[in-house]
C-alpha cells in the first residue's frame, strides 16, 4: 500500500533524481573511462563553459565550494583540467580550463549515452519530454526562490 507522502510531487522528484545518480554511477561503472559520473558531470560544465571558476561549478552542480573543489583536483590529476588561481574583481578564483585530454573524453563520452537516451525516449515523446524539463526547470525556480539559503 502506498502512502500519501508516495503519491506526492516531492516523493516523485526526490526519488526520480536519487534513481538517476544510482543509474549513472552504475553506468559509469560499466563503462570504466576513468571518471565517475559526478567528475564527468564536472569536465563537460568546464568543457562547455568558457573561463570557468569553482565558484561557476558549484553552482551549475549544486554543490558547495569544497567539494567541488575536490572533483576539479581529482579532474587535474587526471589530466582532464587544469587549475589557475587568478584575482578576478579584487577577488581569488581559481579557473578551471579543459586540456585536449579532456576535450577528447568529453566528445567521445557523449555518444555513450545514447543506449540511455533511446531508452527513455521509447517511452516518451520528445514533445513530452520537453514538456517535462519546461515544468521541472519552472518547480526548481520556484523552490530556489524559497530557500533561505543559497546554493
Amino acid at each position: 500500500m502506498k502512502t500519501r507522502y508516495e503519491d506526492s510531487i516531492i516523493y516523485q522528484i526526490n526519488s526520480s533524481a536519487k534513481y538517476f545518480d544510482k543509474l549513472f554511477e552504475q553506468f559509469f561503472k560499466e563503462i570504466n573511462i576513468g571518471v565517475t559520473a559526478a567528475e564527468h558531470l564536472a569536465l563537460m560544465v568546464v568543457h562547455d563553459k568558457k573561463d570557468c571558476c569553482q565558484r561557476d561549478l558549484a553552482r551549475v552542480l549544486l554543490k558547495d565550494r569544497a567539494n567541488t573543489g575536490k572533483l576539479a583536483k581529482s579532474l587535474e590529476e587526471k589530466g582532464l583540467i587544469k587549475i589557475e588561481a587568478t584575482i578576478k574583481n579584487n577577488r581569488a578564483v581559481k579557473i578551471l580550463t579543459i586540456t585536449e585530454k579532456g576535450k577528447k573524453l568529453a566528445k567521445n563520452s557523449m555518444n555513450l549515452f545514447e543506449p540511455i537516451k533511446e531508452q527513455i525516449e521509447k517511452e516518451f515523446s520528445k514533445e513530452k519530454l520537453n514538456e517535462m524539463t519546461k515544468t521541472l526547470y519552472e518547480f526548481t525556480q520556484l523552490i530556489s526562490k524559497t530557500l533561505k539559503t543559497k546554493i
